[in-house]
């Protein structure tokens, strides 16, 4: 299918101070400044409001997986629907040489953060040749399949390379991102998250940064530097998420969310949306791949 580019235009934003009105840009420094003392839903919601007259609907059964290290303790709603499927390193989903069962939602691996990748060879090369022959997508990561290895692979549409080749992105950080008055809307849906009706998926309306700069490595070990807009840079932000064990549910309020989900994610939910919110970059404090 086709990826369709958000239309934006300079967005206002009314503030009141008294009985004094402003109508200032959305890119105003003020604004910006204003907008990060409001609190994270809030500002979300603002941003989602305001950024664009269209927000682009993405046709995405993404495999994706990011956040921090959310262990997966959450299972109450895992008998009822959803796969178990079981964590493998990086070597014996090598010897398998099958890509294996995609996970489902709830499925307590797409709550589980991805190891970095330390050794580079022939397990590298097959695991990425399994997975670029498997995609059903774009875009998609060794940890939806149950494989322990921080690895994002870029194709097609999602691509930055010439005709679409496959990128793979091995142990992905982010060096530095457009601004959040910057930020674009999507309504993105994840192929790990089916509604219980079985056709349809669940959709989130998001907001994904512009610009990514992302430092990786390639199947050698090689340092990669990339710089990602538009269909690249959100197919990236929604695998990222998924490397460190956050979903869309993460980006959505409590509320917008089907009832089931919604029961589940709760005792979680607070903690989850703000690592969704926190749009990291790189600090020179840790290891650089990781």
């Amino acid at each position: 299918g086709s990826f369709p580019t958000p239309t934006t235009t300079t967005s206002l934003l009314w503030l009141g101070f008294g009985c004094h009105v402003a109508m200032l840009p959305l890119e105003a420094p003020i604004i910006s400044a204003l907008l990060l003392l409001l609190p994270l839903h809030t500002r979300r919601n603002v941003l989602l409001s305001l950024s664009s007259t269209t927000t682009a609907t993405l046709s995405i059964t993404a495999f994706d997986r990011s956040g921090p290290d959310i262990e997966a303790t959450d299972n109450s709603n895992a008998n009822r629907y959803g796969t178990r499927i079981t964590m493998k390193s990086l070597e014996l989903a090598a010897e398998s040489r099958t890509l294996g069962p995609m996970a489902i939602y709830p499925d307590p691996i797409l709550r589980r953060s991805a190891s970095p990748v330390t050794q580079f060879g022939p397990a590298v090369n097959k695991v990425a040749e399994v997975l670029i022959d498997g995609m059903k997508t774009n875009s998609t990561t060794a940890i939806q399949y149950g494989i322990d290895a921080r690895m994002i692979i870029l194709k097609g549409s999602a691509s930055p390379l010439q005709s679409g080749a496959p990128l793979v992105l091995i142990n992905p950080t982010v060096l530095s991102r457009s601004g959040e008055d910057k930020m674009v809307p999507w309504i993105e849906y994840c192929s790990d998250i089916p509604l219980k009706n079985g056709g349809d998926l669940l959709e989130v309306e998001l907001l994904r940064d512009e610009l990514v700069e992302v430092a990786a490595q390639d199947l050698r070990g090689l340092p990669i530097r990339r710089a990602l807009r538009g269909e690249s840079a959100r197919a990236f932000q929604h695998e990222l998420d998924h490397l460190g064990g956050l979903l869309i549910v993460d980006h959505a309020g409590l509320e917008e969310l089907p009832q089931a989900i919604a029961e589940g994610e709760a005792p979680y939910h607070k903690v989850r949306q703000r690592q969704a919110f926190e749009r990291k970059v790189y600090q020179g404090n840790e290891p650089l791949y990781r």
